[in-house]
């Protein structure tokens, strides 16, 4: 099902339809009906545990233990580490060894989570919850503020996003929202955010959130996941011909021509595309592909489309290259052992194996604060890596005296190199990629149903994608 339109045009109807969906989410986003937003879930009221008195972070005796893991040290000297020091440069620190002050006035963080439906993440609002009640429990919360998580959930529906985030534009209280958003409902509630001056944490799944003014992504997301297959295929696997296998789904077909048109860039030839259904046996139409190709490229939907697309490549016995998106790493697919062997991006900071005593303390964290739907896969890397940055910039904007104005200027400015599991991060991104603030995902191996990252993370130069938004 090799497509016979050029790269160009057919990414001149990719950028239409994006910048379409753009138009309807502001003119949504105009139309303040309260009642379709759905109630927020009321701020965290549990009190914060107390750091558990044997955690890895209470070892004076380790030579190996990090700065990150060493908030209890109780020294009259206490190192300043780039994790736990507040941006705003203080000259009075607060020591963050201390749990939130319950007398202070709260802050909160806002999260649009997409939990209903088919394109569930229930990881994301346990792995940001997790991540606050730490921090409220061994860092002060922001400032010795507590922070308060308000969650609104969202489904399928981009209107229940749009939602979402009326309700946030709404609320002078919320001045940072992590937003969980998949596929266009990022563009709908983002826009709208972004719009109204709101501090908006995206996930970053479609080329227009990093073309949009205000619009800042942590994860290299959609471009960067369509770059990093084809810069990694072709600089460390040698690989010059490809099959792509495309989920048969109407919000990924339009991504198709980047995919092309990003790996003739990098001297890929991407000679057919095969779409896949989402029957549990899918040997007939991987059967159909070429296995002369040096690499086979999988940008599925789900894990259990993933999962079929992966027994069916062990019954045709292909021997290449196999890589997939970052869908098809979640913690079930991946333990499963059924695809094992593949390379997967992991755009934010879900662990590896291999990752040390960094990755030890966001275990220790998810395995003390956490609940059942907490995971180290799926989304739960992105969504820890939020709430290092949305309680940062609260820091900086003022905590308890923030506003949307102050919020949003730190983010637009923001930089650090401490967030557990990430490379360096910088806002604003190259022109025109105003929201690419991280340029380097994690490109990871998954070994004996465990993800390993040998290969480290792989820089993407956003400027390379230029030619797609010529003409």
């Amino acid at each position: 099902m090799s497509t016979q339109m050029s790269p160009k045009f057919r990414w001149r109807l990719f950028t239409a339809g994006l910048l379409t969906l753009t138009l309807v989410a502001a003119s949504c986003g105009d139309d303040d009906d309260d009642d379709a937003a759905p109630a927020a879930s009321a701020p965290a009221e549990t009190e914060p545990a107390e750091a558990p008195a044997q955690a890895p972070m209470d070892d004076p005796d380790d030579p190996d233990e990090t700065a990150m893991e060493e908030p209890m040290d109780d020294s009259d000297e206490p190192d300043e580490m780039p994790m736990e020091e507040p941006i705003d440069d203080s000259d009075e620190p607060m020591d963050e060894t201390m749990m939130a002050d319950e007398s202070m006035a709260p802050v909160q963080i806002g999260l649009i989570a997409q939990i209903d439906e088919l394109m569930a993440f229930p990881e994301v609002p346990a792995v940001v919850q997790a991540y606050v009640d730490y921090f409220n429990a061994e860092h002060g919360g922001a400032n010795g503020h507590r922070i308060e998580l308000a969650v609104c959930g969202a489904g399928d529906a981009v209107e229940s996003h749009i939602a979402c985030a009326n309700q946030f534009v709404n609320n002078d209280d919320i001045n940072v929202v992590i937003n969980g958003g998949f596929g266009s409902n990022s563009i709908a509630s983002g826009t709208l955010l972004a719009q109204a001056g709101k501090a908006n944490l995206g996930l970053g799944n479609d080329f227009v959130d990093y073309l949009t003014p205000n619009l800042y992504n942590f994860d290299p997301g959609l471009p960067g996941l369509a770059q990093v297959f084809f810069v990694f295929a072709s600089g460390q696997r040698d690989v010059s011909t490809m099959t792509l296998f495309l989920a048969d789904d109407p919000t990924l077909a339009p991504f198709e021509p980047a995919l092309v048109a990003i790996g003739e860039s990098n001297g890929i030839a991407v000679n057919e595309t095969i779409l896949l259904g989402f029957e549990p046996d899918l040997t007939g139409p991987v059967a159909a592909a070429d296995t002369s190709n040096d690499g086979w490229l999988f940008v599925l939907a789900d894990g259990a489309q993933c999962t079929a697309a992966a027994n069916a490549v062990e019954t045709v016995g292909y021997e290449g290259h196999l890589f997939a998106n970052d869908l098809c790493a979640g913690q079930d697919v991946v333990q499963s052992g059924a695809i094992d062997g593949w390379g997967v991006p992991i755009v934010s900071s879900a662990p590896t194996v291999d990752g040390g005593a960094e990755i030890a303390e966001i275990n220790r964290i998810l395995d003390t604060y956490g609940t059942g739907d907490v995971q180290t896969a799926g989304l739960g890397g992105w969504a820890l890596a939020q709430v290092f940055i949305a309680r940062d910039i609260l820091i900086e904007g003022g905590a308890a005296d923030a506003t949307a104005e102050s919020v949003l200027a730190a983010l637009s400015t923001y930089s650090r190199d401490g967030i557990p599991g990430m490379p360096s991060v910088n806002c604003p991104g190259p022109e025109p990629w105003l929201g690419a603030c991280n340029t380097s995902p994690l490109m990871a191996t998954v070994v004996d149903g465990q993800l390993t990252g040998p290969d480290g993370f792989t820089f993407l130069d956003f400027s390379q994608l230029n030619f797609l938004l010529e003409g």
